[in-house]
């Protein structure tokens, strides 16, 4: 299967363009990105191969099909080729995405069995909510406008802001950025303070106070008010044993979690507590974000179109912008994927036209969709770059003339 879908599906010379930002006819082997490009393998034998490089994407390909990993990660841009890193004194990494990693296990009031990828699967809206009110920060707060969010292809999602500022900040300004937006956790509620700060404001009026209502509390969404077990885990949250023990008694003669949340915030604000019941809705949507992954330019990360190595799903870039209609149980596994090649091969009547003799094998299958939406990321981010480098040269030869 590996080596069907690397030699036939893999979107290799997309990955190549995306990961070259322009640079791949520079006259200058040292300005092309992605020859600097670190990518890391793990083979199905469970060998960790680091520091690979690749001039172009026929040399990623083939390596690929030769080595056929079950996992790619991707790492900075260094000084110096990954693969020749031993003939340099200096080696360090140069820039790369800043990178945001969600993952379900994260969110411990959530019935998560990573064995089961089904119970992932249902927990989705929480992911959706993370995109929801990530994306806003990131191109409101931050002005960033390349943002390619991917599924990892069981419990998470990842998102790689791909502008060239954010690419080149340091280890420390990315922490600046994990940090403003990330919110700890302490007695078992979210350390968010009243009067809210402004982005915290704009996320909880516009995205999370919805969510928390419609899906959190909601009998046809999560209900986590509507079980026991739910509540309690809820009331854990509170840090008051006065109320917890008068919720515990009441809770069950409420008709249901609506009531109960409703409850719950009228005993809060009869002790002068109407800050926690914010935290609340904060701690069961706000998302949790592993920050360890965004402050480090030289952390790795899964790449895009590899497939999960536990459910056989493909890693797929999702738009945010649909993030709550996106189904991952939907997302084909390799073995899928290969079948409807074949199937869509087998259909072809002998008078079909040359179009659909010739339709690459990406587009045979449900993997077209997000192919086309990476494609249009792609061309987008190259205009932005060609912009870039074509003011920088007219600054540069303004300058000479001035000279």
């Amino acid at each position: 299967l590996l080596r069907a879908y690397y030699e036939r599906v893999f979107p290799a010379e997309l990955m190549c363009r995306w990961l070259g930002y322009s640079t791949s006819t520079s006259a200058s082997a040292q300005q092309r990105l992605l020859r600097r490009r670190e990518f890391s393998f793990t083979t199905g034998d469970d060998i960790y191969i680091r520091y690979l490089s690749y001039d172009d994407a026929k040399g990623l390909r083939k390596d690929l099909m030769h080595k056929l990993p079950f996992k790619i990660d991707i790492g900075a841009v260094f000084s110096a080729p990954p693969s020749e890193k031993k003939k340099f004194a200096v080696f360090q990494p140069q820039q790369r995405e800043l990178i945001f990693d969600i993952d379900l296990t994260d969110y411990d009031f959530l019935p998560v069995d990573a064995g089961d990828v089904t119970s992932c699967d249902l927990c989705w809206p929480v992911m959706a909510v993370a995109v929801k009110t990530m994306d806003h920060m990131l191109r409101t707060d931050f002005g960033f406008e390349h943002l390619l969010w991917v599924y990892s292809g069981r419990r998470g999602i990842h998102c790689w802001v791909c502008d060239e500022r954010a690419r080149l900040l340091s280890n420390e300004g990315r922490a600046a950025v994990a940090d403003y937006m990330y919110l700890a956790i302490k007695d078992g509620r979210m350390q968010v303070h009243t009067p809210l700060h402004p982005t915290f404001y704009d996320a909880y009026t516009n995205v999370l106070q919805n969510f928390f209502e419609n899906t959190v509390i909601a009998e046809d969404g999560m209900d986590i008010f509507g079980s026991e077990e739910g509540w309690t885990k809820v009331l854990d949250m509170v840090g008051n044993e006065e109320i917890k023990e008068q919720m515990l008694r009441e809770f069950p003669n409420k008709s249901d979690g609506r009531a109960r949340w409703k409850h719950l915030k009228a005993a809060l604000e009869k002790k002068n507590m109407q800050s926690v019941a914010v935290q609340l809705v904060f701690t069961l949507a706000y998302p949790r974000l592993d920050v360890n992954v965004s402050k480090g330019m030289n952390h790795l990360l899964k790449s895009p179109w590899c497939a999960h190595p536990k459910t056989g799903r493909v890693c797929v870039p999702f738009d945010p912008s649909a993030a709550d209609v996106f189904d991952p149980s939907a997302v084909p596994t390799l073995g899928q994927v290969i079948q409807e090649i074949s199937e869509y091969d087998e259909g072809l009547k002998e008078d079909a036209d040359e179009t659909a003799r010739q339709l690459d094998a990406i587009s045979k299958t449900k993997l077209s969709e997000p192919a086309e939406l990476f494609r249009k990321f792609v061309r987008q981010l190259e205009n932005s770059e060609r912009s870039v480098l074509a003011a920088t040269a007219r600054t540069n030869t303004r300058e000479a003339m001035d000279w």
